[in-house]
């Protein structure tokens, strides 16, 4: 899949909390972003 380049702002707790989780499952914390936007996507487009 062809990736985008963006540019965001997240609450910086919120985003250490990811990084420390990323460490923890030996991933990337990018990957661990995308996968919580896949959740949220999936959860309101049910509700619709």
């Amino acid at each position: 899949m062809a990736r985008k380049n963006i540019n965001t702002t997240l609450e910086e707790k919120l985003y250490k909390k990811i990084k420390v989780l990323a460490i923890k499952l030996d991933k990337n914390a990018n990957d661990l972003i995308e996968e919580g936007m896949e959740y949220i996507i999936d959860k309101y487009s049910k509700e619709q």
